[in-house]
């Protein structure tokens, strides 16, 4: 039988030599985590309904996600993604997802899905590693295209690629919510003005963004609510789960003009995701999620970290280059974990207690002056927290214990001496006292609780 039917399939076979015939074609769906030079003319079309079967009709949406700049400040354009990918085949189709993502369909096709556009690309045959590679670094440089499906298709006919991708929801929805995505984020970034520097200004987008977003509990993949794991989900709905937090940070920070990319890996042996940004030259990693704690409110304990301190607790995954260097391609992981670009992050300059804190060496008369005039001026201010960064004269329980557990109780002697220069509305109250530790990093975060507010506060 196994001889009869082989045969079958080889007089086939010969008999429509020759001959040219299209391949059909078989749709493959690929979930994507969101998480060599060709010297060819490559073409990629949108299959209308007179092609390969592609009955959906597009509308395209008139409302763009804001590409002005929405402050004093140049935005920053990260084409980091684009610059990596390695052959003209792959930002060929790069290019022509970004020309088609505004072109949305108005109705869910056979298989329940908004479809943006279903592209060829002519005489090259993209691995499925190849269109993941290509859809991760549009979203890794577009973070604001937050209606993008984690979802692909792609067949092949002959020697070409054929390609689909989708959108969460239809143009209609779509235009609605990019609308409401603008307005949002204008009103973020309002009075990011002139002046501030570029600490100052990711300090108060990273503020603004977790006084805004709070992190969503129980939520395991995109089926349990794709904004989630979006810009729109952090800016607009105000809950969101990692990847929220850090493509918001993103888009928040380059719209200001400072370079800020996200960063795939584990925190804790968890998937996770946050930032680097570059400040004054250097490149330091902040992760907003981590920043934002159900308890103390924000931290700043993740807030702008050399490469050595991230690494306590952050696993970054591989570089793209190290996942493409086997030497074998079908040995490659297609559900790779990677990072397209992650600077090495050396200083600490400007880290928040580096910039912020007050450091305490020994308990002198100089020290009492200027952790005095610090506090004076935090209070004065009306902030919430005083930063502290001990030295190495003793170790960080003895600088606790000399600040507020045993003799001369230092941290109520500062109180007192501030309270003489502060006013009634910001005199600090003497009770209620908190305080956030890491002996890792020896400082101390106090919680600033005015005397007016101590009965009321319970943050």
């Amino acid at each position: 039988m196994k001889k009869i039917f082989s045969g079958i399939l080889y007089a086939i076979f010969f008999g429509f030599a020759g001959i040219l015939f299209i391949s059909c074609i078989i749709l493959i769906i690929n979930t994507v985590k969101r998480n060599n030079t060709v010297h060819k003319q490559f073409e990629a079309i949108v299959i209308d309904e007179e092609g390969e079967g592609d009955k959906a009709r597009y509308e395209t949406i008139n409302a763009e996600v804001s590409s002005e700049t929405l402050s004093e400040y140049a935005a920053v354009d990260m084409k980091y993604g684009y610059d990596i990918l390695d052959s003209e085949s792959k930002r060929y189709l790069y290019d022509k997802i970004d020309e088609n993502i505004y072109s949305v369909s108005d109705k869910k096709d056979d298989n329940g899905h908004y479809r943006i556009a279903r592209l060829r690309i002519s005489g090259e045959r993209l691995s499925e590693f190849d269109i993941r590679e290509v859809v991760n670094a549009y979203i890794y440089d577009n973070p604001q295209i937050f209606w993008l499906e984690n979802l692909f298709g792609y067949a092949y006919v002959g020697d070409d690629t054929i390609t689909e991708f989708y959108s969460v929801i239809s143009a209609d929805e779509c235009e609605d919510c990019i609308e409401l995505f603008n307005k949002k984020l204008g009103e973020m970034i309002s009075g990011i003005n002139s002046g501030l520097s570029e600490y100052e200004r990711e300090k108060i987008l990273h503020d603004r963004l977790l006084k805004k977003c709070r992190y969503k509990n129980g939520i395991e993949s995109s089926k349990d609510g794709w904004q989630y794991f979006s810009a729109y989900g952090a800016i607009v709905t105000g809950e969101a789960v990692c990847e929220g937090y850090a493509k918001s940070m993103q888009i928040l920070l380059s719209k200001t003009g400072i370079p800020c990319l996200t960063v795939k890996g584990e925190g804790d042996g968890i998937f996770h995701m946050w930032n680097v940004v570059e400040l004054e030259d250097n490149w330091y990693h902040v992760d907003p999620t981590w920043d934002d704690n159900e308890k103390d409110g924000i931290i700043y304990e993740y807030f702008n970290l050399d490469s050595n301190n991230i690494n306590k607790n952050h696993e970054i995954s591989e570089d793209i280059k190290t996942v493409l260097s086997v030497e074998n391609s079908t040995d490659i992981d297609t559900n790779a974990r990677y990072n397209f670009f992650v600077p090495l992050c050396t200083s600490m300059n400007m880290n928040y207690y580096n910039t912020e804190g007050v450091t305490i060496d020994t308990f002198d008369k100089e020290t009492d002056s200027r952790v005095i005039k610090a506090m004076v001026e935090r209070a004065g201010r009306g902030e919430n927290y005083f930063p502290l960064k001990f030295g190495q004269s003793m170790k960080y329980s003895d600088y606790i214990n000399k600040l507020f557990y045993a003799s001369p109780y230092k941290y109520y002697y500062y109180i007192d001496h501030a309270n003489e220069k502060l006013d009634n509305s910001h005199k600090i109250s003497r009770d209620n006292i908190s305080v956030l530790k890491n002996e890792d990093n020896m400082t101390l975060r106090v919680k600033i609780v005015f005397e007016e507010n101590k009965n009321i506060d319970k943050s």
